[in-house]
């Protein structure tokens, strides 16, 4: 690396007409260190899991930056001050005065503190405190999140997109104080260095794929969304199709909305906190990108229906439903109604977030989720209100857009020399239902010195809907269906295997000894029978449906494919599970946890538990001690969480080399231990896959 000092220019690669902008790689990364404020005294963050409550709720929590790295390409220059990285953005500035874009990898962060240093003219979020890009009109440069293009940490990009550059992991101790005075040994100055040269050749890639690092999209779903916008741009019959199935109607909308869910994950009452042996796990293959390539969706906008009854719905006709179901009572093992979906609950039992019974609730569904229900739960039903769309295909284009992902996604993998090539179609893929969901009509997140949130009037919400109209694009309709098409395929093969499901989650189910094994074959046959429908009656190559893998082997869309078998299962809820299982020695890696080895083979512990990292396996000697109030501790699981702090106090800092300085970062994020107490929560409510799902609520009558 080089002192920020030490820039004297480079070789500018200035593009574009009346707006010029640079086509040079720029990456900006800092290096903090987190401390807790106690009574006149600094301790180090580590300390504060050894903290009392009331030492915890008086300890003011900040952070200052020691080192800052900028790389022009791949050259990597430093400072240790905020005043150093203000001279060099004017020098930078000086010398190259048109736009530049900076790339960030968790922008967030770095905000917090460039936030107090630097006036941002512009700035685009969707949550707080989550920006994906920022202007500054004084420098020229707007700040992107390569995280959000990526979805993907820092050290695992080089190994997704092969490239010949590595994070050094480990290589900088995070537990020492430091300041800007604290010498930095050549290894720690590798690691930092490092983390900007990953991002520049990750970035090398994306730049090649679209021309100019401006054109690069700013988030994963992006690169998806613009390559499916570029297909059907001109194509006026897609749009006119489309446009059908856009409704503009506020309390539709608001319907839509309330009957939206996610992925279906709960484990069987009958069998939590107890250990089970030699489970077979099921997974779905693409499960969502299977029900948008087979299924029906509303083609059609909803129109008012007044339905006598439930058994008045007809098949040609996707239904919005606004019901109130009274003398509720579950007749399954398994329970599925979710009480985060209903309001107006009255005597209501609850299995962990899931309703047993109740005299009286209130919810919003669709004709697809009635389907499950009458299967699983006793009921009298009044329909408050009722909305019809008729049932038709996806546009093929759109169809034959996801068969082309799923073909280069299974041709690519396992090729070495298609490393990149898989791992682009492979995230284009899985990015398509989000593209469905992705939030255009969400509540303001501005920034003005501050965050600030400002929820959407009902004219602009009627507004962006027309707007969707006339763009004619996709429908969000279709994402409300996906996800309630694919729960339902999932749901119905739980209520066939009931007291034999112990756990599902979203596309996967997992299986006590004894299960009929023809339930899973019909299944497998339906899907095939249902494919080759589809391409019967859009005339498309059935082959398409089922690309071969690189070793011959056909890979059929939506097909319950197993997944293995665990020794040992212990669930202690939604998103909270242990299994044992054997894999060869030859793919045991340092982060597994190994109880033991036979031969060629290991035993190994994983878990699977929402706010701890898989690493968390270690703490247990055995899934029996995967019980409630069990602790997976930070030195374990390396799991820490934030604390902001917008109004830092100047604090006397001493390294731990025994430098002392004065830190007035003004703003600051602290890195705290992070402990977690396995426990079963009293609601899960449903587990919306994606946050870009949450939409602004019309609220009119």
């Amino acid at each position: 690396m080089l002192y920020w000092a030490e820039f004297y220019g480079y070789d500018k690669d200035i593009q574009g007409k009346r707006k010029l902008f640079d086509n040079t790689i720029f990456t900006f990364d800092i290096e903090t260190t987190s401390y807790i404020y106690l009574d006149g005294k600094v301790l180090n963050s580590k300390e504060y899991d050894n903290l009392s409550q009331d030492s915890k709720d008086r300890a003011i929590y900040q952070a200052n930056m020691y080192i800052w790295q900028f790389s022009i390409n791949d050259k990597v220059y430093y400072g240790r001050t905020w005043d150093e990285l203000l001279r060099f953005l004017e020098m930078f500035n000086n010398y190259t005065p048109e736009k530049k874009f900076v790339y960030v990898h968790n922008l967030g962060f770095e905000f917090q503190w460039l936030s107090s240093i630097i006036k941002f003219d512009e700035v685009m979020a969707r949550v707080t405190r989550s920006p994906m890009k920022a202007f500054s009109e004084k420098y020229n440069i707007e700040f992107r999140c390569s995280l959000m293009l990526t979805n993907c940490k820092l050290e695992y990009i080089p190994k997704v997109f092969n490239l010949d550059v590595s994070k050094k992991v480990g290589d900088l101790d995070y537990n020492k104080i430091r300041n800007s005075k604290t010498k930095l040994t050549k290894k720690e100055l590798g690691y930092c260095e490092y983390d900007c040269l990953v991002l520049y050749k990750y970035l090398l890639i994306e730049r090649k794929a679209y021309g100019s690092i401006k054109d690069v999209p700013l988030t994963s779903t992006g690169h998806v969304r613009r390559e499916l916008k570029e297909r059907i741009e001109t194509n006026k019959q897609y749009k006119a199709k489309v446009r059908k199935a856009i409704n503009t109607d506020g309390h539709v909308y608001d319907l839509m909305i309330n009957a939206f869910a996610g992925g279906y994950t709960h484990s069987n009452w009958i069998y939590t906190d107890e250990v089970l042996h030699n489970i077979t796990s099921f997974d779905f293959t693409s499960s969502y990108p299977y029900v948008m390539v087979a299924y029906k969706f509303p083609m059609s906008t909803f129109k008012k229906i007044y339905l006598k009854d439930l058994d008045s719905m007809v098949p040609n006709f996707a239904y919005l439903l606004h019901l109130k179901l009274y003398n509720l009572k579950v007749i399954t093992d398994n329970t599925f109604i979710s009480v985060s979906k209903c309001v107006n609950i009255k005597n209501g039992v609850y299995d962990n977030g899931r309703i047993i019974s109740a005299d009286e609730i209130e919810i919003y569904l669709t004709d697809v989720d009635i389907s499950y229900i009458k299967k699983s739960y006793k009921y009298d039903a009044e329909i408050i209100e009722s909305y019809y769309a008729v049932y038709d295909y996806l546009p093929k284009e759109l169809i034959n857009f996801i068969l082309d992902k799923y073909e280069n996604k299974t041709k690519y993998k396992g090729i070495e020399s298609k490393a990149v090539e898989y791992a682009k179609e492979k995230n284009k893929f899985n990015s398509i239902y989000g593209m469905c969901v992705t939030n255009e009509i969400r509540d303001k997140v501005e920034y003005d010195n501050g965050w600030q949130e400002e929820k959407l009037t009902q004219q602009e919400i009627l507004d962006m809907l027309k707007d969707n109209y006339k763009k004619g694009f996709l429908s969000f309709s279709w994402g409300v269906w996906v996800t309630a098409i694919a729960r339902a395929n999932l749901i119905h093969n739980i209520i066939k295997l009931d007291r034999w499901s112990v756990y599902s989650d979203t596309d996967s189910i997992k299986l006590l000894p004894g299960y009929d094994e023809n339930i899973i074959k019909e299944y497998n046959r339906q899907v095939i029978k249902r494919i080759e429908n589809v391409s019967k009656i859009l005339n498309i190559d059935i082959n398409r449906f089922c690309p071969k893998d690189i070793k011959g082997e056909k890979r059929w869309l939506g097909v319950f494919d197993n997944d293995g078998e665990y020794e040992d299962f212990i669930t202690q809820g939604a998103k909270k599970y242990a299994i044992t299982r054997w894999i060869k020695n030859e793919k045991v890696s340092k982060s597994n946890n190994v109880l033991e080895v036979k031969g060629d083979k290991s035993k190994i512990l994983e878990i699977t538990v929402s706010g701890v990292p898989k690493s968390g396996a270690k703490a247990l000697k055995s899934v029996d001690e995967f019980r409630d109030n069990f602790i997976f501790t930070n030195d374990i699981t390396g799991k820490n969480y934030v604390a902001y702090n917008d109004e830092q106090k100047p604090v006397e800092i001493t390294d731990y080399q025994g430098n002392t300085e004065i830190v007035n970062d003004k703003k600051g994020i602290c890195i705290l231990p992070c402990t977690y107490e396995l426990g079963k929560a009293e609601e899960y409510g449903d587990l919306i896959d994606s946050a870009s799902s949450r939409r602004a609520v019309y609220g009119g009558e």
